[in-house]
């Protein structure tokens, strides 16, 4: 931790961070996880930014973490909007429209043109107002995204950790374009063609799935813990 922040505050952020990482233990089941339980961890976190030790570095790695089992959850079971949500739909997108004080916020779930369709008479005026009058910015991304960016951008990471995250995420967004390309709506879709698939498809298809388990969340936290009893310890997740 940093070493200009006063003792006693120091030990009041090292009990805050493992608060929020015994939070993020309740949470560590698949049914208990969606994208609103990971925004509140790390808004939670967030708290405890002003000081970037490995305390909260790796901790940041264990919401990560989460985020990417309840992403392979999702495109598991067909639930391609809530994959969408966490790899690539933005948090917030702020459109600026010229000559205006301030952004207006566009809502996440519903197309520019649908918003500003009182711009226009018709789909194709509003697409053209668009274009001559906003300029629209990312103002927070997906949380998958985000987080990554973050562990990079810390530089205290393995490269192969980094490397097994983008793997992973690779796969959730590989598996969902796959199951969407063979037109399975929804989990009850899923279910009943594995129910009747042949054996080679069936085990073809469940090679594909996600599947990932809470091994690395676990290696994490038992770092975090290891960490508290001794500054010094070495994380086999960071660089120094």
């Amino acid at each position: 931790m940093n070493q200009n922040v006063a003792p006693d505050m120091l030990v009041e952020l090292r009990d805050f961070i493992l608060d929020v990482n015994r939070m993020m233990e309740e949470k560590a089941a698949v049914h208990k996880l969606n994208e609103e339980v990971l925004v509140h961890l790390l808004d939670l976190l967030e708290e405890a930014s002003h000081v970037h030790g490995n305390l909260y570095w790796l901790s940041l790695a264990r919401i990560n973490e989460l985020a990417i089992i309840c992403a392979g959850n999702y495109a598991d079971n067909c639930e391609f909007g809530l994959v969408g949500d966490l790899l690539v739909n933005p948090r917030k997108i702020l459109v600026h429209v010229r000559g205006g004080s301030q952004p207006i916020a566009k809502k996440r779930y519903t197309p520019l043109t649908e918003q500003f369709s009182h711009t226009a008479a018709t789909r194709g005026g509003v697409v053209e107002w668009l274009i001559t009058h906003t300029i629209v910015e990312i103002g927070t991304q997906a949380i998958l995204p985000h987080l990554l960016e973050r562990l990079k951008n810390s530089g205290l990471f393995h490269e192969s950790y980094l490397a097994a995250i983008e793997s992973r995420e690779k796969r959730v967004a590989g598996l969902s374009a796959y199951l969407a390309c063979q037109h399975f709506e929804n989990q009850t879709a899923f279910t009943k063609w594995l129910q009747n698939a042949c054996p080679e498809d069936r085990n073809l298809m469940k090679s594909k799935l996600c599947r990932f388990d809470f091994n690395l969340f676990g290696l994490l936290g038992a770092d975090i813990r290891r960490i508290v009893d001794n500054p010094y310890f070495e994380s086999i997740f960071l660089t120094r």
